[in-house]
């Protein structure tokens, strides 16, 4: 029985919404392009005139937060956007201006401000740049405003129906949910936050938590993209929409309990980082192994692969082995080292690479020409190849002890590898491969968006091709 895992049918004010968030998407991605480019050439052996540390660990604030916060969560935006009712739209246009008001003013930051870049995790930062401290305000307040539209303004019936749709709009509703315990773990730990701190040592204890949990909010909305490509691929899921339901409730309780260390931990205690550790590596897993399990049996045994769909095929295929693979190597992790960079690069890849396959195929839908299938395709082999490579690299090297957040000499390991096939080049090579397919999926999708929409668009849940 053919399950039809798709989210309503749109149309209006709504959809040019929706359309709106997928331009600010693609708009800060293609933002986010330039900086990893360098970034990859960086990494490899050979000098490069922008290896000084300065310019390289500003690129790579830039580069992190343009794609894990601005793409990934405007992407969200289209999914809160598609899976809600028409009230309140006026909230989340309010919240997309706030959104790229404050993606152009961090972008601005090092040319407004010194940039003093700091490498901590999740939200790296520009240390006493008031700029880009503002920008991210901004953004924040925009993705505030954004996660409560997208819990109230639903139909509660429609969110727990028992079917295929309301599974998909459960999924939705879980994600927003998520990002919005995100945005409060965050104050709260503002506002507890230990005396004494500064620096990398601050922000690395203020994002902790809330970017844990953020983690769940990307996963949601990936589950959601692999079950809608596959209905799109023909595919025949096993299960039913109360077991897909069932996953999405577990990650929707795993962020209900995520305040708990506030009201029994101090945050300087190690307990407090090792508990969104375990909450993130096991309560994240469970719903993307299972939902895995049965996308993938079910493309393999009834899916169909056409010219039409080639693209989104593969991409559904890519991101869930790429999922796989960030999962394993995180099993390996012990001491700080580039394997870190290669399960998390596993993992939020394959949440970007579902998200651009949605992309491809909601142009049409959103009343927008088709892309070009042809170099749609060959973006997603290269993307996926090149980021395979650029994982296998990291984790290699991490294997031997390379360090992360590092370039040049520093970055020595010694004599590993074979001629120029060295864990450093791989990560080199393959990375700029991934970010160059990354330029062409802008290339292949801008020329489409710049020519407008069809006024008379109307429908954004189909899934046939």
């Amino acid at each position: 029985m053919h399950r039809d895992y798709s989210l309503p049918k749109v149309e209006g004010e709504q959809l040019r919404v929706a359309a709106g968030w997928l331009t600010v998407a693609v708009g800060f991605l293609l933002a986010s392009g330039v900086y990893p480019l360098l970034l990859a050439l960086a990494r490899m052996t050979y000098e490069m005139p922008w290896k000084d540390s300065f310019s390289f660990y500003t690129m790579l604030v830039l580069h992190v937060d343009f794609t894990v916060l601005w793409w990934l969560l405007a992407i969200a935006g289209v999914f809160w956007t598609l899976s809600s009712s028409g009230r309140g739209l006026v909230w989340s246009k309010l919240a997309m201006l706030l959104v790229v008001l404050g993606g152009l003013l961090a972008g601005l930051a090092p040319l407004l401000a010194d940039a003093n870049p700091l490498t901590n995790n999740y939200v790296p930062m520009l240390e006493d740049n008031s700029y880009f401290r503002n920008g991210l305000l901004l953004f924040g307040s925009g993705i505030l405003l954004l996660t409560l539209r997208a819990l109230i303004a639903v139909s509660f019936r429609d969110i727990f129906r028992p079917d295929e749709s309301g599974a998909m709009q459960f999924g939705v509703w879980s994600a927003a949910l998520a990002g919005l315990i995100s945005i409060a773990v965050l104050i709260w730990a503002f506002l507890v936050m230990p005396e004494g701190l500064d620096g990398r040592s601050y922000y690395e204890l203020l994002f902790w938590a809330g970017g844990h949990i953020l983690q769940f909010t990307h996963t949601a909305l990936m589950l959601v993209c692999w079950l809608w490509l596959a209905s799109i691929c023909g595919a025949k899921i096993p299960g039913g929409p109360g077991l897909v339901m069932g996953m999405f409730a577990i990650g929707a309780l795993c962020v209900l309990i995520a305040p708990w260390p506030f009201l029994t931990l101090e945050l300087s205690d190690p307990a407090f980082t090792t508990w969104y550790v375990w909450l993130m590596r096991d309560g994240n897993g469970i719903a993307p192994f299972f939902i895995s399990l049965m996308v993938f049996w079910g493309v393999m045994q009834s899916g169909k692969l056409t010219n039409k769909n080639h693209h989104l095929y593969m991409s559904l295929l890519f991101s869930i082995g790429l999922f796989a693979l960030g999962g394993i190597l995180g099993l390996f992790i012990g001491e700080s080292s580039t394997l870190i960079t290669a399960h998390y690069h596993g993992s939020i890849v394959a949440v970007t690479i579902a998200f651009m396959a949605m992309t491809y195929y909601w142009l049409p839908q959103f009343g927008y020409a088709s892309p070009n299938l042809k170099w749609a395709k060959i973006q997603v082999y290269t993307y996926a190849v090149g980021q395979f490579a650029h994982i296998v690299g990291l984790a290699w090297g991490g294997g031997h002890g390379m360090k992360r957040k590092v370039v040049g000499t520093t970055q020595d390991i010694g004599d590993i590898g074979i001629a120029f096939i060295t864990p450093q080049n791989l990560v080199g090579v393959g990375g700029a491969v991934a970010v160059l397919s990354g330029l062409l999926f802008a290339i292949v999708i801008l020329p489409v968006m710049m020519k407008g929409r069809n006024a008379n668009a109307s429908a954004a849940g189909e899934s046939e091709v």
